[in-house]
Formats: C-alpha cells, sequence, structure tokens
C-alpha cells in the first residue's frame, strides 16, 4: 500500500481526513494567536496593566485555552481516523491475505497521516495568522504590546496535530491489521457492544478517570470559592481534561444505552425505525459519529455559559466598585468585559464550525463503507427517497443523542470554568445561561445536522446495487 499512490489515485477520498487536520489545526492556533491578542488588548487598559492580579489572571486564561485548543485538536483527529481505518478494514484484511505484513500496513497508514497532516497544519497556520492579523489591523491603536503571534508557543498546536495525526492513523492501522486474513473473504464485521464491554480493563480506566476529573474540576472550583485564589482555573481544566477523556474511553457504555432509548422514542416510521436498528448493530460506529458532535456542542454550551456568566458576575463586580466609589475602575472592568466576550464569541464561531464539519465528515464516511448494506436496501425494494429518509433518521437520532450529552457536560464545564476565574471576587454562583440559548443550540445543532447529511443521503442513493452487492 504505497500513500502517495493512494492520494495521486484518489485525491477525494481523502478529502475528510484533510478538512478535519485543519480544522483541529486552525482552532489550536487561532486560540493561541486569539488569547495573545485578547492579553495585549486587556493588558493596554492602565487599570489592568498595573494590577498583578489581573495580568496573572490573564496568563492563566491563555494557560487555559492552550489546553483547550491541544485537548480538543487531538480528540477531533483521533476520532475522525478511527472512522476511517475502521472503514478500510477489508481493504487492509484483503492486503494481509496478498502477503503484506502487519507492519508494512502499520507503516504506510502512519505516513499517510503524515502526509495528510503536513500541508493542512500549513494552510492552517497560515489563514490563521492572516485573521490575527486582520483582526490587529481593524483594532490599531487599541493595542500596545505586541500580541505574539509568532510566539514559539504558536506553534505548539500545530506540532501536536502533526503528531497525533500520525499516530492516530498508525494506531488505527494497529488494531486493523491484527485480524485474521480470513476474514478479507467476507465482509468486515464490526465488534458488538457485548466485545467492547469484555474490556474490563477500559472500564475501570474510564471510571478512575472520570472520578480522578470530578475531583480536580470540584477542586478547582473550590479553590475560587473557599480559599479566594485564582490557581483553581488550570486544575479545573486538566479535571475538564481527564474526565472528558474518561467518556471517551467508558463511551462503549454510556452511549448505546442512550441511543437505544432515543431510537425507541423517535421511531415511529418504517425508516426511522430502519435508522434506530441500524444504530443499535453498529454502536461503536454510531459512537464515533455521536462524539464527534459531542465535542462540538459541548465546546459551544461551555463558551456560552462561561460567557454569560463572566459577563453578568464582572457587571455585578463593577457595580460594587462604583458603590465604593471607583467609578474608573468600574468603567475599565467593563471595557474588559466587552473584549473579552468578543474572544468568545469567536470560540462559539470555531466550536460550531467543528461541530458541523465533525458530523458531516462522520455521515459520509459512514455512509461510503456502508456501500453494500445499501446496496442490498436497494436490491430488497428500497427507494432512493426511503434511503435518504433512513440517513436522515438515523443522522437526526445521532444528533439528538449527543445534545442529551453535551448539554449539562457544556453547561457543567463553563459554570466551573467561570466559578474558578471570577469566585475570587464575587464568591459563590450559579451557572447564567438562559434557556433561550440552550433550545438554539439544540435545534441549531439538530438543523446543521439535517443539512450536513444530505450530501451522504445523496451520495446512499447514487449506489448501484448490482455493483455494491458483487463483493457481498
Amino acid at each position: 500500500m504505497n500513500p502517495l499512490r493512494e492520494i495521486r489515485a484518489n485525491p477525494r477520498q481523502f478529502a475528510p481526513s484533510f478538512l478535519v487536520v485543519f480544522i483541529a489545526g486552525l482552532f489550536g492556533t487561532a486560540i493561541m494567536q486569539g488569547i495573545g491578542i485578547l492579553s495585549a488588548w486587556m493588558t493596554s487598559a492602565e487599570v489592568i496593566d498595573e494590577s498583578g492580579t489581573a495580568r496573572i489572571l490573564i496568563a492563566l486564561v491563555g494557560l487555559t485555552f492552550f489546553v483547550i485548543a491541544l485537548f480538543v485538536s487531538s480528540i477531533v483527529i483521533a476520532n475522525t481516523f478511527s472512522i476511517i481505518i475502521a472503514g478500510r478494514g477489508r481493504q487492509l484484511a484483503l492486503l494481509r491475505l496478498i502477503g503484506a505484513s502487519s507492519k508494512r500496513l502499520r507503516r504506510s497508514a502512519a505516513l499517510e497521516g503524515l502526509i495528510i497532516a503536513v500541508p493542512s497544519v500549513i494552510a492552517a497556520l497560515l489563514v490563521s495568522t492572516a485573521l490575527a492579523g486582520l483582526t490587529l489591523a481593524l483594532l490599531g491603536d487599541q493595542i500596545r504590546y505586541d500580541a505574539g503571534l509568532l510566539n514559539v508557543e504558536v506553534f505548539l498546536p500545530a506540532v501536536a496535530t502533526l503528531l497525533v495525526t500520525w499516530y492516530a492513523a498508525y494506531l488505527g492501522a494497529r488494531r486493523i491489521s491484527g485480524i485474521s486474513p480470513v476474514e478479507a473473504t467476507s465482509q468486515t464485521v464490526e465488534h458488538g457492544p457485548e466485545d467492547l464491554r469484555s474490556s474490563k480493563r477500559s472500564l475501570t480506566t474510564a471510571i478512575v478517570l472520570l472520578g480522578v476529573g470530578l475531583v480536580l474540576l470540584l477542586g478547582g472550583a473550590a479553590a475560587g470559592v473557599v480559599m479566594q485564589i485564582p490557581l483553581g482555573l488550570p486544575i479545573a481544566t486538566i479535571g475538564g481534561a481527564v474526565s472528558f477523556l474518561g467518556f471517551i474511553i467508558g463511551n462503549p457504555w454510556i452511549l448505546p444505552p442512550l441511543q437505544s432509548l432515543v431510537g425507541r422514542l423517535l421511531g415511529r416510521t418504517a425508516s426511522s425505525r430502519l435508522a434506530a436498528k441500524t444504530i443499535a448493530r453498529h454502536p461503536t460506529r454510531s459512537a464515533r459519529t455521536v462524539i464527534g458532535l459531542v465535542i462540538g456542542v459541548t465546546l459551544i454550551v461551555m463558551f456560552a455559559t462561561a460567557m454569560t456568566s463572566f459577563r453578568t458576575q464582572l457587571e455585578v463586580y463593577a457595580e460594587m466598585l462604583g458603590h465604593r466609589g471607583l467609578e474608573a475602575d468600574g468603567d475599565a472592568v467593563l471595557t474588559v468585559v466587552d473584549q473579552t466576550m468578543m474572544f468568545f464569541l469567536g470560540m462559539v464561531v470555531f466550536s460550531v464550525i467543528i461541530a458541523v464539519i465533525g458530523v458531516a465528515n462522520a455521515l459520509m464516511l459512514s455512509v461510503r463503507h456502508r456501500t453494500q448494506e445499501i446496496g442490498l436496501l436497494m436490491a430488497l425494494g428500497q427507494t432512493p427517497r426511503q434511503v435518504r429518509t433512513m440517513v436522515l433518521s438515523e443522522s437526526l437520532q445521532l444528533s439528538v443523542t449527543g445534545c442529551v450529552v453535551a448539554l449539562p457536560l457544556g453547561v457543567f464545564y463553563g459554570w466551573i470554568g467561570a466559578l474558578a476565574v471570577i469566585a475570587p471576587l464575587t464568591g459563590f454562583f450559579g451557572p447564567s445561561l438562559s434557556w433561550w440559548v440552550l433550545i438554539v443550540v439544540v435545534v441549531g445543532s439538530i438543523l446543521a445536522v439535517a443539512v450536513a447529511s444530505r450530501r451522504p443521503a445523496r451520495a446512499a442513493t447514487s449506489v448501484n446495487p448490482v455493483e455494491a452487492l458483487e463483493a457481498v
């Protein structure tokens, strides 16, 4: 298997990989350059420049967003490549059957990931730097300090993206290349949930990570509320990353029951019932699609919760300063609030893009890997319209499952983060998030998934039943 020959022969099949790596790299780089601009902009205010506490808070916020950038980019890339490599299991088995060694297949897959990652990361760096330069030009004289758009730390997400892409491709091929070559003579069968649940080590790891993450999250919030020190934010950030990693490892035990429940609630028509049964038959593939949406929606809700809580509490703090006769300081705080809101809004936009692209890619790859299954359905009498409805129903059921998981996670993470930052100034407070925001996120996610599923649905109906059944 020659990666360069594969890419030259059919470059379109690698478009999803390139797009995901590009978006992940852009997200990480944009966060680092964005926090640099925000820090320079906020420090340009005299009150912030003269406050040691404020400068420490800005540095901690920058560190937090750096961790978020690396973590989200890594998870998005690893999830996408797990879908891609899993869908090529039969091809890898055929190569094993004709004599290719497992070691050679793993090297080829890793090299392929690296070839895709290099131009994706370079493009992400160029686009992010151009956007950051445009932002600086618009702000003009409002910034008196260097934003450090090309500092060393800006390139760390790009390097991490390269390494994660290479390792995700290698790890996926390592898992698949261990299958017996005999499986090449039949359709590759996905492991059932009972096979996945047999791994007690994975379940134990998931429980431990969830427990440790929850303790760190609560510890970070307690550092702000009880101890009234601003060092709770990095603790809470690590706790959020650890707990979410535990959720990903434990998704074979968490998501299938939810997917089954949603399928029963929404399975009113023949197409929707067929979609629900397809999800139940392939829990791992479905879980990978849901994970992509969960990441995006969790980010959206997390940033929205942190943004509104941050604004509400700082407005209260500015009011307190005004009552103490410090109106100038209060006005400076409100200026900082407005500047921070613009940054959070940019992060919400990026989160929406990650969610939509992640789901669209997962659905397209899922349809591409189910050519024979769809061909069989059409050979048995399913019309193109019924197949499109089935794909749409499947995507909607997965999106509902993703929202059910992501909404509480996002609210909790955003609230804990806001507590860790603002509680030393204002004390304990609840999350500030309007119900209409959650409704907009849910409706918007479902509509975005519905739009994103149109192309995979059209691709599904373009399958020739005779050609699709040739390899059955």
